[in-house]
């Protein structure tokens, strides 16, 4: 064998069990350089360019935790302030029938709506559930609306990006993602509604989250939104879903709660529900109420 190779390799194995050892520490992955030199700095992170199949690319940037939303929204090119969705949970567990029910409310009622009102749209930006429906009903329809994928970047690959922790594939058909150094799920929690609250411009313009199924990162991802910070934003919940979705419908019907974050999402939010066999048209009808402002 070649001594240059065998050397070449040794160095190899010695970056790799240096980046293993990062991880193992806690510590926050280091900030990938996007290849043929496309990024540009945006502080110490790096915008870039995905390019998925069918020549389809999208928009991305890699941030750290606590990153202010303002200068990503910047960064990403995203105009501000303008009403804005950010959609929680997935379909775990859900019977076919329901998740075609929760497919035809994600493709005529949320992305139709969006597209028609303005609308920006935030998700956890992978190849799964609620966050695929989303995407696939934006592509389907040749919308045009922001849709915008917010994940940890140490669970996640993409064309261009191999990860050996990879758990999820970045959808092709958002438009934009923000990657956040973190190596767990809902790392990216924070990021997602501070976002939401900084595409809205505080309260200039109407935010609602959507909670459809969902498990501890949902729950999360509700919390933060209802119960901490000074911007509350409405959560409209697709009862029968299944999973976090229901426990919190359930515990809002019934005031009761055993939980102390169930507890505090129905003190501090403004919850409203949405049976999945009221279909699209009762979607539409909450959606033009909520955001009944831009609608005028």
């Amino acid at each position: 064998m070649d001594l240059v190779a065998v050397i070449g390799g040794i160095i190899l194995a010695l970056i790799f069990a240096s980046l293993d050892g990062i991880v193992a520490l806690g510590q926050s992955p280091p900030v990938w350089n996007p290849p043929n030199g496309m990024g540009k700095p945006m502080g110490n992170h790096k915008v870039f360019e995905i390019s998925f199949k069918e020549g389809r690319t999208s928009k991305a940037v890699q941030v750290d935790q606590g990153v202010p939303a303002d200068g990503v929204l910047r960064a990403l090119g995203i105009e501000t302030p303008a009403p804005c969705i950010f959609i929680s949970g997935g379909a775990g567990g859900m019977s076919q029938e329901d998740i075609e029910k929760t497919r035809q409310i994600m493709d005529e009622g949320v992305a139709k709506f969006a597209s028609e009102n303005g609308i920006t749209v935030i998700d956890g930006g992978t190849e799964s559930g609620v966050m695929q429906m989303i995407g696939e009903a934006r592509r389907k329809h040749n919308y045009s609306f922001p849709l915008i994928g917010v994940a940890p970047f140490g669970k996640i690959q993409f064309p261009g990006r191999m990860n050996l922790k990879n758990e999820a594939e970045l959808d092709g058909n958002h438009s934009h993602f923000v990657l956040v150094n973190s190596d767990e799920w809902g790392g990216e929690s924070q990021t997602i509604v501070d976002l939401t609250r900084a595409v809205c411009g505080g309260k200039q313009k109407h935010a609602l989250g959507i909670l459809i199924n969902g498990g501890k990162i949902a729950q999360q991802d509700i919390y933060l939104a209802t119960a901490k910070g000074d911007h509350k934003i409405p959560i409209l919940v697709l009862e029968g879903s299944g999973r976090f979705a229901q426990e919190l419908a359930t515990a809002f019907r019934t005031g009761h709660a055993a939980q102390k974050i169930l507890k505090a999402i129905i003190q501090g939010g403004d919850i409203k529900l949405l049976a999945t066999g009221e279909g699209v048209k009762t979607m539409v009808e909450k959606l033009e109420a909520h955001f009944s402002e831009i609608l005028e």
